[in-house]
Formats: C-alpha cells, structure tokens, sequence
C-alpha cells in the first residue's frame, strides 16, 4: 500500500504487460530507486504476474488517482509541504494512493 498520486484507470489495466509507464517517460526525472518520480519499467508487475500464474496465487490491484490532479498529465510537487491543495499531510494520504494484494492459497491435506 502507498500513498502517492495513484493510478488511473486506463493505466490500471496496463499495470501487468511490462514496460508500461503510467507516466511520461520524460516526467521520471530523478532516476534513483524510491524517490518520488524515479519512475519505473513495471518489469517487477510483470514478473510477479508470471509467478502468480506458475504457481498459482492471485494479484490484484486496487488505486485512486489523486483528487487533485485532474490527469495524470498534471504533476504533483511531491512534497506535502508544497501542495496548494493539502493543508494536512491526511489531505494527501485520502486524496490517492494504490494497494497491491498477493493472494495465496492455504493447501490442505487433500491438496498435497
């Protein structure tokens, strides 16, 4: 679970393919894993897609884009400080955020 900007729904479907950028590859500037921005290949989605189907567990994935942000053109500051429309860090973390489920399956006797 995060609390970043989110996903829209047209990117929600996308998530899994791999080397799909919910943003402008432009827009990934910092390049460095885990700040804000750094962007992704989504390589990671996808491999854990292709396990899931292996070994049979599911993945879901549940995301509200930012209420702030009209498109996923528009850009967050990226710090809570620096939004004209939060004035609370709870502003923002209602305001959008994605969670991914992994769902696994408990075997039973009769299943091994």
């Amino acid at each position: 679970m995060d609390f970043g900007i989110g996903i829209t729904k047209e990117n929600q479907g996308r998530l899994f393919d791999g080397l799909f950028h919910t943003l402008d590859t432009e827009l990934y500037t910092s390049k460095k894993p885990y700040d804000f921005g750094a962007g992704g290949k989504g390589l990671d989605l996808l491999r854990v897609k292709v396990y899931s189907q292996r070994f049979g567990f599911d993945i879901s994935v549940a995301s509200q884009f930012c209420l702030y942000l009209p498109t996923d053109h528009d850009l967050c500051p990226g710090k809570i400080s620096e939004c004209p429309h939060c004035k609370v860090r709870e502003d923002c973390f209602n305001s959008g955020g994605s969670t991914f489920c992994l769902t696994f399956s408990v075997l039973g006797e009769k299943d091994i």
